[in-house]
């Protein structure tokens, strides 16, 4: 089936599905909610003129008929001017259900006359009780016509019966001076088994012994039985299935006596003993679809568009491949429109900010044009070029949480987003504005890429609570659920590839690692480089550098903590300095003092990006004890500028160091990790020979040629998705 086409059928059954959720909504109001029912018909009663001769008519078992009831029985009783009121035994719903009861009022407003409804099992189901007594009142309960006094008894198993039992006796009481006293009731009391023996047994002898002129009870068929001079009427069925095939009324008529009580039956279409069976199992679909058959439909298009949807899922050719017929050279020289997505940027200092402002100026060196929707920050000085400012909803500089937050809400970023035509949309993070973009692309119809930069998991120490269901489900359910939506993914490392892979990311990938710009490094004066280290260290000291924010998630104790080991076990001077901001600042500061390491350790604080490079080459060895980063961008800067490199091995540094090569990488163990350290603090040979292998190994991660690669990428994408329309 043609994929346009399936979702043309789609649209059209949600249309109407949500017309038919309508079109319920409208008859839930038209069937209209009602109260007081019996109160109000038997006010409607009093107001009669009182006549000695009248009739009035006794129905059971109505079940929310449609054809027997509403179409039959309530047209007889319309024409018939000698019938005052009608009363129901009982089970007037097919069961408890709200809709039920709507259904029935629906019916009721047909009848000319007033109507008394009794209580009986189906009303009670399906919680149904409640709504009877809001809708028609007490469970049992009595009036007056003329010269009779009617009682209603609730036969069901909600009324005690020894409570009922003394309020019929009292009623009794009241009713011996009428000419005429009537029960109605759902269950019969003649048949009365178990522990409804006993009560039944009482309630004959009581109506027997106040002369009761008659007893109507619901029944399958009429019938009358005479006990103890009290003449017992089962009704028969005005609904429902009728294993007798007869339906109908009890019309009695009253003069100073009863004059007569007549059963009205009323014949169905279909008389074939042969098609009684299939006649009554008829009307009970019948009598369901009538009651349900907005829910049916409802049901019925809901399952029609899921088999759709299903059937659209697994009749889709997938291919996993690229598609290589596509994949010619005749777009290799076109320039893209990229747009850009991130949650933070520039003047906010970090890894993501820094490699999206090293990808977009290299993309835009290559003639490519680049924009960048990033946050509008407070006093943002800096001259952006082709960056397009969000408004903010909240912005926070301290505590752990310093961020911007843009508002996703504003039509301005869809506005700023429709100024362009782009090829495609890279976005730098699975959530907030990385939502807003893929909302864009679904809308546009535009490939999106996702750069997975961070390992959310490491980071579960920020969540106010919920932290370990964040760091072991969350977390990674948020990557997976927002990577399988893009059409491409950029991992910066093999080992962040593989961990896509585990939590089931299947869509096309690119192993990029940030780059690095190597001209910076050329372009730095050495007595820049002097100056640097002079401030920091004497002749004969060697100095070690580290590069991280100072927040929870870099395992900054760790390091310090290694330093104070170092420290005691050689004896070559050294001193550290860590670069960067962050909110464990002044904790980090007084763990320092606390050591007695504020001699060795120096927090340097925010340097601009551009002027780190010439530290990494004041160093002698980068040191480093994060384990959340997913490439480690920082180690490969440090190594361009001949550094060696000593790391915790994890996703972000296990891929670029290699031992005994360009540096160690240990496990996070401090003795394990401090002697990889002095083996190259006391070792001079060594340690030139690891910087000049770490500059060799930088020279691959060169910019220039990663970004070659992501072109490539990113046009294999945009071709496969104009193939897929």
């Amino acid at each position: 089936m043609n994929i346009k086409f399936t979702k043309k059928i789609i649209g059209f059954l949600i249309f109407f599905l949500i017309f038919s959720f309508s079109y319920r909504i409208y008859l839930y109001i038209e069937q209209s909610d009602f109260n007081d029912h019996n109160f109000n018909n038997i006010k409607l009663l009093n107001m009669d003129k009182p006549s000695t001769n009248y009739s009035f008519a006794v129905v059971s078992s109505i079940q929310n008929s449609k054809d027997v009831f509403a179409k039959r029985i309530v047209p007889n009783i319309n024409s018939d001017t000698n019938i005052k009121f009608l009363i129901s035994t009982g089970n007037s719903v097919l069961d408890g259900a709200e809709e039920k009861y709507r259904l029935l009022n629906r019916s009721l407003t047909t009848l000319k006359n007033p109507n008394i409804i009794g209580i009986g099992g189906t009303e009670i189901s399906d919680k149904g009780y409640m709504r009877y007594y809001r809708h028609f009142g007490s469970a049992y309960f009595s009036f007056t016509y003329n010269n009779a006094y009617f009682i209603f008894l609730d036969s069901t198993v909600v009324s005690s019966r020894e409570i009922q039992l003394s309020w019929l006796m009292d009623e009794l009481k009241k009713a011996k001076d009428f000419n005429k006293i009537f029960i109605v009731m759902d269950n019969s009391p003649i048949s009365g088994v178990g522990d409804n023996t006993i009560y039944n047994k009482n309630l004959m002898n009581l109506l027997s012994k106040y002369s009761i002129s008659g007893v109507f009870y619901s029944g399958d068929i009429y019938k009358l039985d005479t006990i103890e001079n009290v003449n017992y009427y089962s009704c028969g069925k005005a609904g429902g299935i009728s294993q007798e095939n007869n339906y109908g009324y009890v019309k009695v008529d009253i003069n100073n006596t009863i004059n007569s009580v007549n059963y009205i039956s009323v014949t169905p279409q279909y008389n074939n003993p042969i098609l009684r069976l299939w006649i009554g199992l008829w009307y009970m679909i019948h009598t369901l679809l009538y009651v349900h058959f907005i829910n049916i439909i409802i049901l019925l298009i809901s399952l029609l568009i899921f088999s759709l949807l299903i059937y659209n899922k697994i009749s889709k050719e997938m291919n996993y491949y690229r598609d290589f017929n596509n994949l010619d050279d005749s777009n290799k020289n076109n320039k893209l429109s990229i747009a850009m997505f991130t949650n933070n940027y520039l003047p906010f200092i970090g890894g993501v900010p820094i490699s999206i402002y090293r990808l977009a100026s290299t993309l835009r060196d290559r003639g490519n044009k680049v924009v960048i929707f990033a946050p509008d920050y407070p006093d943002n000085d800096i001259n952006d070029f082709d960056v397009i400012r969000c408004k903010l909803l909240k912005y926070s500089d301290s505590g752990k949480f310093p961020f911007a937050i843009s508002n996703i809400y504003s039509s301005a970023i869809e506005k700023n987003f429709n100024k362009y035509r782009f090829d495609i949309i890279h976005v730098h993070h699975p959530f907030w504005m990385g939502k807003k973009a893929l909302k864009l692309a679904k809308k546009n119809n535009i490939p999106i890429v996702l750069t997975y930069h961070t390992r959310l998991e490491k980071y579960s120490e920020n969540i106010p609570f919920g932290k370990l269901l964040f760091k072991n489900i969350l977390s990674h359910r948020i990557i997976k659920m927002f990577a399988q939506k893009c059409d491409g993914i950029i991992a910066p490392t093999q080992s962040a590839k593989e961990y896509l892979e585990n939590i089931g990311v299947s869509r096309p990938k690119l192993v990029m690692p940030t780059g690095i710009d190597s001209k910076a490094y050329e372009n730095i004066d050495t007595k820049i480089v002097k100056e640097i280290r002079d401030s920091f260290v004497q002749e004969n000291e060697l100095l070690l550098c580290s590069v991280f924010r100072l927040s929870p998630e870099k395992n900054a104790e760790f390091l310090i903590d290694g330093l104070k080991l170092i420290k005691e076990k050689t004896s070559v001077k050294f001193k550290c300095i860590i670069i960067g901001e962050g909110p464990e600042k002044e904790f980090l500061n007084q763990k320092i003092k606390t050591l007695n390491m504020d001699e060795n350790i120096i927090l340097c604080g925010k340097i601009e990006p551009n002027k780190i490079p010439a530290y990494y080459m004041a160093s002698d060895l980068f040191v480093f004890s994060s384990q959340s980063e997913t490439q480690g961008m920082v180690l490969i800067e440090a190594m361009e500028g001949k550094c060696p490199v000593v790391c915790i091995r994890s996703s972000g540094t296990d891929d670029v160091i290699t031992n005994n090569f360009n540096g160690f990488k240990t496990g996070p163990d401090l003795t394990q990790w401090s002697n990889e350290v002095i083996k190259l603090i006391n070792n001079k040979a060594l340690r030139d020979e690891m910087s000049l292998n770490a500059k060799n190994y930088a020279q691959k991660y060169s910019i220039d040629s990663l970004t070659i690669e992501l072109e490539a990428f990113y046009k294999m994408l945009i071709i496969q998705k104009g193939h897929d329309k």
